[in-house]
């Protein structure tokens, strides 16, 4: 469902559900995702729980701060309801490489700036933003332009309830709340996979063992940092099945390199696996796993 829109970004996918109601905004939560490379829409109605809306703008290439702000503009003022304020809850998971996880008892606001520092530098025109994460009872803390926050400050500045979490907040509530297989002796890993980077997250009985972001450029980095995660925890390739969601697809080269290392590889958090959200008769060719982060901001 390719669809170009501007010099900048393409609309890969939009489906609307029948129910969708531009007057009942109040009852429905607008969930973004927004990151260099794209734009991520969901609506859900809190009622049902019915995802009612779901759109995805991918940017050509990977755009400046300024250039981001000011494509947003373009995206909104050509949107239906993006710059309507009356919703009942407005979420922003900003797709950031920059982020760590704190536990809840340990966590000090005044000490928000250290967490980050053995990361990455932190500058004037960031702002240190954190979110409670319930399931794992741990405080996750990134980073955020400043231009960002106050642009969208500025569109929403009649909604009280709007938040900013980092794009790993979403993706581990759903990865905590999702049916899980019986998979006998097998381990699992999950790989959310972005245009260019991926997010390796573990869990080890339900407990996070492991959560990062690595930059790849070729199918050959993806491959080394998912094996030496594997090796550095003492798990074996022929003990683990990898479960994928975000950019990816079973004849990509990716999915074609685990495969050959990774004893299981599957595609499959979609709509089964999140029982938080439900899905009408329009999304039955929506690509769900693709979106499995951002459906679970609804967590």
């Amino acid at each position: 469902m390719l669809e170009a829109t501007d010099k900048l970004s393409i609309r890969e996918l939009s489906f609307q559900d029948d129910s969708f109601d531009i007057q009942s905004l109040g009852n429905y939560n607008l969930y973004l995702s927004i990151g260099q490379d794209g734009l991520e829409i969901c609506v859900i109605d809190t009622v049902s729980n019915r995802c009612l809306f779901l759109e995805h703008y991918s940017f050509y290439v990977s755009l400046s701060h300024d250039q981001l702000t000011s494509h947003l503009n373009w995206i909104y003022d050509n949107h239906l309801f993006l710059k309507a304020y009356r919703w009942n809850q407005i979420k922003i998971a900003h797709r950031g490489k920059a982020f760590t996880l704190v536990p809840k008892a340990l966590f000090d606001e005044d000490e928000a700036v250290q967490y980050l520092k053995h990361l990455t530098d932190v500058r004037i025109d960031q702002t240190i933003c954190y979110s409670y994460i319930e399931s794992i009872d741990a405080m996750n803390v990134f980073l955020v332009e400043k231009e960002l926050i106050e642009w969208f400050e500025q569109i929403y500045t009649s909604s009280p309830k709007l938040t900013f979490v980092h794009q790993t907040a979403g993706l581990i509530e759903g990865l905590q709340a999702q049916k899980r297989k019986n998979l006998g002796e097998l381990s699992n890993i999950y790989l959310h996979i972005e245009p260019s980077y991926l997010i390796l997250t573990i869990f080890k009985e339900r407990n996070l063992e492991f959560c990062n972001v690595f930059p790849f450029s070729t199918e050959q980095d993806f491959l080394y940092y998912v094996l030496l995660v594997i090796d550095e925890l003492r798990y074996f390739p022929d003990k683990i099945m990898a479960e994928l969601s975000g950019g990816i697809e079973k004849d990509y080269g990716i999915y074609r390199l685990l495969d050959k290392y990774i004893q299981q590889v599957d595609i499959s958090l979609d709509h089964q696996a999140m029982p938080w959200v439900t899905f009408g008769p329009k999304f039955e060719k929506a690509p769900l796993y693709q979106y499995f982060d951002l459906f679970s901001l609804h967590i």
